[in-house]
């Protein structure tokens, strides 16, 4: 099925279930009908930003771009206060608002309500004051439940929601949305500031409220930089870790997109000093002091470089990616944090996968080895 096919059925699937919500007096708001219903409960915005993001060279193929120069353009950050009053208002299990009869849409479609009235168990009904819901999608760790997701769509804004609000609504409001159920969540929403007993999965329990903490996720790849710096300021004061070292990094793979070829890789990468890094859990204080201490990181493109916020300025990232899966979101968060960056990727595929994201990498050590020595002659 062609991508233009596909976007025509997901299209009309969605047409489609718009008229059944609407015949059951259920209307679900496009993003901009959103922002429309809440304009009288904003509390805080941030302006539309751009972010220049030069052309990158394919360190492969020199005289190629694999990004070609490029306005990034973020979307307006916005937080709102909503008050029901008397006014149904409800938190339906994929994280998502349905107010008045409108199902508000805060992040990126609304393609998971359907879910919540197929085969879900009764919730757990609890009663607060305010609940802050920060996320509204399940959780399917192809499209969302990874690493980035979390620190970019849910930590980075719950970041921006606690600068917005008065110290003690934030300390006193529940905070509901489906979990991710991971440890590194567990660390952020700590280091945020949110305490353990109020913190809920909106796919167990039903938080009944008066008032509701909301707030949109704007572009998926560029985030706003405002959201990035509020939530590295909340993190590094409790941290309080300092750069130590300057450490060349290769940072390794070992399920999808790991390098096929990784053995002769890391052969020519003891030339140039590298550390090698297992992308394996670690606790967020560890991946701070990690890439806070790296002045050169290479590896292939995956999660674990959303940790470049934490690098300091003129730190250098050096992706590597697979041919079918090349995106620029870490181009631009190097550019947010005053990085270098390079990228290359082999014209070489790897054959078809079940999904372009899981295709790994392959590349030529010989191309690989002129480019290392061009960068560290000019270092």
């Amino acid at each position: 099925m062609t991508h233009t096919l596909l976007a025509s059925v997901k299209a009309f699937f969605r047409s489609l279930f718009k008229v059944v919500l609407k015949a059951c007096n259920v209307d679900p708001l496009t993003k901009e009908e959103t922002e429309a219903f809440l304009e009288n409960y904003q509390v805080a915005n941030s302006p539309v930003k751009e972010v220049f993001i030069p052309g990158v060279q394919n360190q492969g193929e020199l005289t190629k771009l694999i990004f070609s120069p490029v306005r990034a353009v973020t979307h307006q950050s916005f937080v709102w206060h909503y008050e029901r009053g008397t006014k149904k208002a409800v938190q339906l299990p994929y994280g998502g608002i349905l107010a008045d009869g409108k199902i508000l849409c805060l992040d990126f479609e609304s393609y998971h309500v359907a879910k919540n009235w197929q085969g879900f168990d009764k919730r757990t009904v609890l009663t607060y004051e305010t609940v802050i819901a920060p996320f509204s999608h399940y959780l399917d760790i192809v499209v969302f439940g990874g690493y980035y997701d979390f620190v970019i769509l849910v930590a980075a804004k719950l970041s921006r929601i606690k600068a917005a609000l008065p110290e003690g609504v934030f300390a006193e409001a529940a905070l509901a949305y489906p979990l991710f159920k991971t440890t590194y969540e567990q660390e952020y929403l700590s280091l945020i500031g949110v305490e353990p007993d109020r913190i809920f999965d909106s796919v167990a329990y039903d938080i009944r409220f008066d008032r509701c903490v909301l707030a949109n996720s704007g572009h998926w790849f560029y985030p706003d930089p405002a959201d990035i710096f509020a939530l590295k300021e909340l993190v590094e004061a409790k941290l309080t870790i300092k750069r130590t070292n300057q450490t060349r990094l290769y940072i390794s793979r070992s399920t999808r997109r790991k390098v096929v070829n990784e053995t002769a890789l890391r052969k020519l990468l003891e030339k140039y000093d590298f550390t090698i890094i297992e992308d394996k859990p670690r606790s967020v204080a560890e991946q701070v002091a990690i890439y806070k201490n790296a002045s050169f990181i290479m590896g292939p493109h995956g999660a674990s470089f959303t940790n470049i916020i934490w690098c300091e300025p003129g730190t250098h990232l050096f992706e590597l990616f697979p041919a079918n899966m090349i995106v620029d979101h870490f181009a631009y968060l190097s550019q947010v944090m005053e990085m270098r960056y390079s990228a290359y990727s082999h014209v070489i595929k790897m054959g078809q996968t079940k999904h372009h994201i899981e295709e790994d990498v392959f590349v030529s050590i010989a191309d690989l080895e002129k480019s290392l020595d061009a960068l560290f002659v000019q270092v």
